[in-house]
């Protein structure tokens, strides 16, 4: 018998059109997700990484699947009302109860399984190259460890929900609590899927990585650190934490089974009456009829029935428990992430609860989705549901009232839900005593935030009204909320095809809502007037009797659509105008093929020989409120060449909206349009050392239209433009050349293999510019101040360089207040936004400490000024230009270093940019792989210096620690690493790693003669001098350097070396004289990244003993025993005396050395 109640289970579960939806569905993500380039590029499609990646993630996706099962299939007897018959039957308690539930555990487990069938039919479409070798383990591991536990917890919990209540919406919050559980996991577990996890530093606990029910967080967390070759060759070891999850959470599923099995009630669940005793029940007085008229018909009988409906819809969504439960789950997760955005932020910085802040952490809405999803189709099939449909289609209530009332309820939901967020913001801001609170910053996210959502409930009613199954209309809708979130995956660009969607939006105290602001609502005036053709439709369909066919038949079209109609057009067109013709728009594909095809039409003229820019003089009048500006400038020439030259290249940007170019005794003029491309035959070649000019003017729009660029926008506070990459350019320019193989393969492009001209020889300008502006706002960029001044509505600010500077010369502009000092001769000024003083003390020490340090050790500071300016959170943490720092409001202005015991970011981060005055300013490199390393690498040396010395040695633990966790963090998804000397587009590598990599050089060779190897390499290679190269810094570094220093160096600079570290505490006895004798074993592996394969260890590595427990070590935690050891194998056991009680010893206690897991590197002594 029981075999086949489990055999007509899985035949019903079969039948089911959602059933056959959904295994399509997943066989059509495997065959996707395997080109969705996971892990990198260099990582095969068919990697194991790749395999365990999709099914895990799309093991999450079940939760959706069982609920909609467990809906419509397990609660089919109580839904159609045949539980009173069931229960008359044969079938007994425990075979019903395992047959349903072992029935919707399979069905979901198949439908997963449809997607390895999808991943490998996909990975016989793809290329060979990017296909490694195949293995089943590599499907079944994941499928047992992932798949298999997960499905198991979502449908116990789902299944258990359902048969206890047996209530369709506790059914629907259970499988909501499950998203909102991950979610709450994922936070706390750093997650990838939340924009800055990569940038966070905090390692989670065993405890967050325990109580992640899908193990997510451990994978994630663990591979993190992976090579391209681990990800292509290693499956997930079984181990560890993750089996503690496994097994934690398989054991949480049996026990609720039991649990529910134990409540669960075989029988008919009866209302029963209560009444207080002694006291007789009340009957109903008699009802006596009387003739009404009634007039269904005008304004108050709309009313009226609209808000008679109304408390209906409402009142079955709002006043049950289930939604309370959702709600308060709602308020969880997002108090959760809202704590953890300004708790743990990128670079593991805090942050003040501003209110810009905060409401840009809520801005992200989309589980709300899922909630709209459900309760939409709860509310369009509840006459259904109650099987009270005939009652109401025997009223004169209209469709329109009816669709009305059920929106309204959506809209009201979302509401709450915006409205719980507000609170959030609210209560973390006063808990904190932060009481500069924006109100109407928070009002805007009803707009922001819930308009969108209002228009996607819309199109959730109508899908609804297409379809009678209300799971298969849910189905439906899942589906187009995936290609609303994923439709950039699924090629759907333009936004001009992504239903209620917008650019991303982002909230800065400086510009507020700033670049997309204004394009928002032409995008939600285009989708409402979509929506409400939406709406018409679905009214015009909305179903009036029992019989649901020949409703297409029986619409009828009204003037009234003309309305909708011609707005969705007009504002379609308006759109299409300003992004494709003014914003010249290309879609990812088309954005490639150009440049391929420039690469293959241009490239072969990169060695014409073309003059040096020596003067630019510039004027610039900016546009903030209209979001565009224009410039007219002139450069001066000059044929530095040894040959004349007879024919002058010009190219201009893709972003700029027009140019034209006046050059004397031009022969014959070309211009590609296509590439932006002209060409100019001189009547008299240009002779060597000749000079000539070339005028030129360009206009500029950057609205909300066109892709947000960190480096070309222009908003109505907060405008920032590095013009020196928007103005002409002389020559080929390989910035627009495709980096990644793969896509260059793809696009019929060689390998880059071939280097362009290498050019040694500094060439400086003047540069002299007059900037206008909105009035009331201050303009910063390169050059001295010469004067300002007000004219026409218009601020005026005439700049100048005081001597020749590198080709870079950006600007920004803002309202700001000022805040100048004088040291030792030069000017500081700081340029900030009014009342974001809590960090300009340390800003503006640390643009002091480097000035001094940098003109001790490298020589004197080149300017006489050096100017701060902020910037709205764009992209970065900062930029500097010849004389002028650019820093980012959040990191640098917002960022809350109260606790002492943390290394102060923003010191370190404008230390960092200062030190580019000489490392990029002073000194450039010939721009060529390594390049670099000499400029960003050696600022970070700087930045750790200036750090060290500030804050003292003992704050190094955690800065390096940090550096070497982003480096592990950042570089697992990219291609196989380079080497410092040739690092090239890996910021991780000349950021990250040369970090580490000159900390350690430093502490084998001396902060003194690393500064000396410094200062040779600025006097021999700063200007008049020929630019550097990587190989100049290491015969610097070498040259003063014993054998096994050079060996060491090289081993930093020229390979890709990592550690594993660790360290046991073997015996801890107390001698005699009180001293403490200790006995360890210390293990060190040293690899090749590259190849995986291990190398002989050779190292001096300190070893730290302290006299307080592991978990009470901070910036102050000075050690009783500090000493570098040799170690010239993997395991070596070493003999220690220490004066005090040792608590913990450390291996690498500065964390110097790149090290995956440094959980090891420390040991309690016990």
């Amino acid at each position: 018998m029981l075999s086949a109640l489990f055999g007509f289970e899985i035949r019903y579960h079969f039948r089911q059109l959602t059933f056959r939806i959904a295994v399509l569905l997943f066989l059509g993500l495997g065959l996707l997700g395997v080109h969705g380039n996971f892990g990198g590029s260099e990582v095969h499609a068919n990697a194991p990484y790749v395999i365990t990646y999709i099914i895990s993630i799309l093991s999450l996706f079940s939760i959706f699947v069982s609920t909609l099962f467990c809906a419509n299939v397990v609660l089919r007897d109580t839904t159609y009302g045949m539980d009173a018959v069931l229960f008359t039957t044969a079938v007994r308690r425990l075979p019903y109860f395992s047959v349903r539930f072992l029935g919707l555990v399979l069905a979901v487990l198949l439908i997963l399984c449809a997607s390895i069938v999808g991943m490998l039919v996909g990975a016989l479409f793809a290329d060979s190259s990017q296909l490694g070798a195949f293995g089943p383990v590599y499907f079944i591991q994941p499928l047992l460890v992932f798949g298999l536990p997960n499905i198991l917890f979502v449908c116990s919990i789902i299944f258990c929900t359902a048969v206890l209540t047996r209530d369709v919406r506790a059914t629907y919050a259970a499988g909501v609590l499950l998203y909102n559980l991950y979610m709450a996991s994922a936070i706390l577990g750093n997650s990838p899927f939340f924009a800055t996890s990569a940038l966070k530093t905090s390692t989670p606990g065993l405890l967050p990585l325990l109580s992640d029910p899908f193990g997510l967080s451990i994978f994630f967390g663990d591979t993190r650190s992976w090579s391209v070759v681990q990800r292509n060759q290693q499956v997930f070891p079984f181990g560890g934490a993750l089996l503690l999850n496994r097994l934690l959470w398989t054991a949480c599923s049996c026990l609720l089974l039991v649990i529910s099995y134990r409540y669960f009630a075989f029988r008919l669940q009866v209302a029963r009456k209560t009444t207080r005793p002694g006291i007789e029940e009340e009957k109903d007085p008699a009802m006596h009829y009387s003739q009404r008229q009634v007039y269904p018909e005008g304004f108050s009988y709309a009313w009226n029935s609209f808000c008679s409906q109304l408390r209906l819809e409402t009142t079955s969504v709002f006043k049950h428990i289930p939604f309370l439960l959702m709600v308060a789950m709602w308020i969880f997760i997002f108090s959760v992430e809202t704590k953890d955005s300004l708790l743990n932020g990128v670079y593991g910085i805090q942050l003040y609860p501003a209110t810009n802040i905060i409401v840009e952490s809520l801005l992200p809405v989309r589980p709300a989705m899922l909630l709209i999803i459900f309760y939409a189709a709860e509310l369009s099939t509840r006459e259904r549901s109650t099987n009270t449909q005939s009652l109401l289609y025997s009223t004169p209530v209209s469709g329109t009232m009816i669709w009305a009332a059920k929106c309204s309820t959506l809209a009201l939901l979302i509401a709450i839900l915006i409205t719980a967020n507000i609170a959030i913001g609210l209560v973390m801001q006063i808990s904190k005593g932060y009481w500069h609170i924006d109100l109407p910053l928070y009002i805007s996210l009803y707009y922001y935030s819930g308009f969108p959502l209002l228009l996607f409930a819309v199109f959730t009613l109508f899908i609804h009204t297409l379809t009678p199954n209300k799971y298969l209309g849910m189905l439906l809708n899942l589906f187009v909320a995936a290609i609303i979130i994923f439709g950039r995956q699924f090629g759907i660009e333009h936004y001009l095809l992504r239903y209620a969607q917008t650019p991303r939006m982002s909230c800065s105290a400086m510009s507020g809502f700033g670049y997309y602001a204004h394009a928002f609502n032409w995008y939600m005036l285009y989708w409402s007037a979509f929506a409400a053709l939406l709406s018409l439709l679905t009214v015009g369909l909305w179903q009036r009797s029992r019989y649901i066919t020949g409703r297409w038949r029986q619409l009828r079209v009204k003037p009234v659509w003309l309305v909708p109609l011609t707005v969705f057009l007009a504002t379609g067109a308006f759109i299409y105008y300003k992004t494709n013709i003014e914003g010249g728009y290309k879609n990812s594909k088309v954005r490639l093929n150009w440049q391929a095809r420039y690469e293959q039409q241009y490239r072969p003229l990169a060695n014409l020989p073309q003059p040096v820019i020596t003067a630019v003089k510039t004027n610039v009048d900016l546009y903030p409120e209209a979001g565009k500006y224009a410039v007219k400038g002139t450069f001066k020439l000059s044929n530095a060449s040894p040959v004349p030259i007879s024919k002058i290249w010009v190219s201009t940007d893709p972003e700029v909206t027009s140019c034209s170019i006046y050059l004397p005794g031009v022969a014959h003029a070309t211009h590609d349009k296509t590439f932006n491309q002209h060409l100019y035959e001189l009547t008299t070649p240009l002779l060597p050392g000749a000079t000539t000019t070339m005028q030129f003017s360009i206009e500029v729009v950057r609205s909300g239209f066109t892709p947000f660029n960190s480096e070309h926008t222009v908003t109505s506070n907060g405008t920032y433009i590095e013009l020196e990459k928007y103005l002409p350019l002389l020559g080929y320019n390989d910035g627009f050349e495709i980096n990644d193989r793969a896509i260059r393969k793809a696009n019929g492009l060689p390998e880059q293999t071939r280097p362009l001209p290498v050019d040694s020889t500094y060439h400086l300008i003047g540069f002299e510019t007059t900037v206008s502006t909105t009035r009331g706002q201050y303009v910063v960029t390169t050059g001295v101040l010469q004067k300002s001044w007000s004219a026409n509505n218009r601020q005026y600010f005439h700049y100048k360089t005081s001597s020749p500077v590198n080709y870079m010369f950006a600007l920004s502009s803002a309202r700001y207040e000022i805040k100048k000092e004088t040291y030792k001769g030069v000017e500081f000024s700081i340029l900030f936004h009014p009342g974001q003083t809590a960090n300009l003390p340390v800003i503006m020490q640390a643009m002091k400490d480097a000035i001094d340090y940098c003109s001790q050790h490298f020589g004197p500071y080149p300017h006489k000024q050096l100017v701060l300016a902020e910037l709205p959170q764009y992209k970065g943490a900062a930029t500097a230009y010849p004389g002028v720092v650019f820093g980012a409001e959040n990191i640098c202005f917002q960022s809350d270093f109260s606790d002492s015991n943390k290394v102060n970011q923003a010191y370190g981060i404008i230390a960092h940019e200062v030190a580019h005055q000489w490392w990029a300013n002073k000194l450039s490199p010939v721009f060529q792989p390594g390049a670099a390393l000499l400029t960003e690498t050696l600022a970070q040396y700087t930045e750790a210096m200036l750090i060290e010395h500030a804050f003292g040695k003992t704050f190094m633990r955690d800065y390096l620690r940090t550096e070497n966790q982003l480096y592990f963090s950042l570089s697992g998804t990219d291609e196989r690493e380079l080497p410092l000397v040739s690092t090239n587009g890996q910021p991780f590598v000349h950021y990250q790693k040369g970090s580490l990599a000159m900390y350690a050089l430093k502490e084998a060779l001396g902060e003194e003669q690393m500064n000396k190897a410094l200062h040779r390499l600025l006097d021999k290679h700063a200007y008049p001098g020929v630019k550097a190269t990587a190989n100049d810094l290491m015969n610097e570094l070498c040259q003063d350097a014993s054998e096994s220093e050079i060996r060491l160096i090289k081993d930093w600079m020229e390979r890709v070396v990592v550690y594993s570290l660790k360290v046991e505490v073997l015996s801890c006895k107390r001698l005699p004289n009180g001293q403490y004798k200790l006995q360890l074993n210390v293990h060190i592996n040293k690899t090749d990244r590259n190849n995986n394969h291990s190398l002989p260890p050779d190292e001096n590595i300190d070893i730290a003993v302290f006299d307080i427990p592991s978990g009470a070590l901070d910036g102050h935690s000075t050690p009783i025993y500090l000493q570098k050891h040799h170690f010239s194998g993997n395991l070596t056991s070493l003999s220690l005396t220490v004066n005090k009680l040792p608590e913990t010893v450390a291996i690498d206690p500065y964390c110097y050395m790149p090290d995956a897991n440094q959980s090891d590197n420390l040991v309690t002594v016990k």
